[in-house]
């Protein structure tokens, strides 16, 4: 665990530092609150109530928290699931099992969950059943049946430019093929190359509202789509909402411009090398106007 350090995050949860990737797995805030905030509400879980079954994609699955949050949830509907997650690494989820910290939070039926995808890879609880795919992500998604259609995917990679292979332009039109008609793409990127991404695959994007303490962030992540969000989706418990004129003009900038990694095995050197250069070669408004601007009219 040489390049894993434990930390404790504001609202008394388990969280990793990673030394290799220079990056915190969470908010400082809390672990457990960003997953509610920016996966567990923005997927309105009770719009699944009256649905025979739920397909969840977890891609990064990490500590688990966001799995751990939605299924805890589920668990309390009679809603069947089915469980896949994508994730290069299982010392982060094993670490965490030892901790004690991290085994209260969860109900005893969860940590079974837990123990069994860590042990076997797979869980079932009834009708319920789970399998994680370990390794890269963007070979394993193709272990997946091509029927398969998820109606929630979390998307939860380190930053993209710290790991652009799970945010390249292919991988997104990739996952997009796997969404179901109202299935939910949610991550807590605001990236406009990644929204940029997310518009060209043809999915229609929303802003997740950050929390009222946070005045100065402009959005806490976002929500992509197959389908236009009826009115009232929107509007209840303003979860999210249509990005603003600020979020509009930021996908008009160099920084909407993809990550691309067209063979899929692509290093995040050579991604980030190869958008650089589209970036100096492009026509596009220079992000740095655009920041200047937003900030001098706030």
């Amino acid at each position: 665990m040489d390049d894993y350090r434990i930390q404790t995050t504001k609202d008394g949860s388990l969280s990793l530092y990673s030394l290799s990737y220079e990056e915190g797995f969470h908010d400082k805030d809390g672990a457990l609150r960003e997953s509610i905030r920016k996966y567990l509400l923005p997927a309105q879980l009770e719009q699944f109530s009256n649905t025979e079954k739920i397909v969840v994609l977890d891609v990064c699955m990490g500590l688990g928290y966001n799995t751990g949050c939605t299924l805890e949830k589920l668990f309390q509907s009679n809603v069947k699931i089915e469980w896949h997650g994508l994730e290069i690494d299982q010392r982060p989820l094993n670490l965490a099992l030892n901790q004690k910290i991290f085994q209260k939070i969860w109900s005893p039926k969860l940590l079974h969950f837990f123990n069994c995808i860590n042990k076997s890879g797979k869980w079932t609880d009834g009708f319920n059943e789970g399998n994680i795919h370990w390794g890269d992500a963007r070979q394993k998604i193709y272990e997946l049946k091509d029927s398969l259609k998820f109606d929630l995917i979390l998307l939860d990679p380190f930053s993209p430019q710290k790991c652009p292979e799970l945010w390249s332009e292919e991988f997104i039109s990739v996952l997009t093929e796997k969404l179901s008609i109202k299935g939910r793409l949610i991550t807590y990127s605001t990236a406009a190359s990644i929204r940029a991404s997310f518009k060209r695959a043809g999915l229609k994007i929303y802003s997740i509202v950050p929390l009222t303490d946070n005045q100065n962030k402009w959005s806490s992540g976002t929500v992509a789509m197959r389908k236009e969000l009826e009115e009232h989706f929107i509007s209840e418990n303003c979860q999210f909402k249509e990005l603003s004129t600020r979020e509009i003009e930021h996908l008009a900038t160099r920084s909407s411009i993809p990550y691309r990694d067209p063979t899929g095995r692509g290093s995040s050197k050579e991604i980030i090398s190869t958008r650089e250069i589209e970036q100096s070669k492009s026509q596009l408004i220079n992000t740095s106007s655009w920041r200047k601007r937003w900030n001098t009219a706030q």
